[in-house]
């Protein structure tokens, strides 16, 4: 049998172990290097994605079907760009960082424990001229047909 332990790094904390135990170090926030606090945000930034979108599926009773689904992600143009680039790319295709996957994942991540009962959907990513993106799935007509789904 394991045994899981996290500890705060400190100089008292003395520890005896023994074979098969698991040992986690966590390290205060203020002893983090720079790459190591970049990390740390960037987890902390996609766990609270997860969070926010979980409970906005579950205030419009959302329950992701097995297939028929398009989900669109619309992504913000930078800032930095200039007026006529942000006109010209409105409702563009986004081709550039983050993936399509990645984005299907964070998703899938945030609204089932586990989806392996997604067998078909269609991804979609575009740039949008406005402060904040938003996320939009469309129930669509299953493209394959299965013995759970009526035709």
């Amino acid at each position: 049998m394991q045994k899981s332990y996290i500890f705060k790094i400190t100089p008292q904390t003395n520890v005896r172990s023994t074979q098969g135990d698991r040992i986690y170090f966590r390290i205060p926030r203020e002893r983090l290097r720079p790459p190591g606090l970049k990390r740390l945000l960037r987890l902390e930034r996609y766990n609270n994605y997860k969070v926010e979108l979980n409970s906005i599926a579950k205030q419009l009773r959302f329950t992701h079907p097995e297939q028929g689904g398009h989900l669109i992600f619309y992504i913000p143009v930078p800032k930095t760009w200039k007026k006529y680039k942000k006109e010209e790319m409105h409702m563009k295709l986004h081709q550039s960082k983050p993936d399509w996957d990645n984005l299907a994942k964070a998703w899938g991540d945030s609204l089932m424990t586990e989806d392996k009962g997604i067998a078909d959907i269609r991804v979609t990513k575009k740039w949008v001229n406005q402060e904040s993106g938003w996320i939009e799935f469309i129930m669509d007509t299953p493209s394959i047909s299965s013995k759970d789904n009526l035709m």
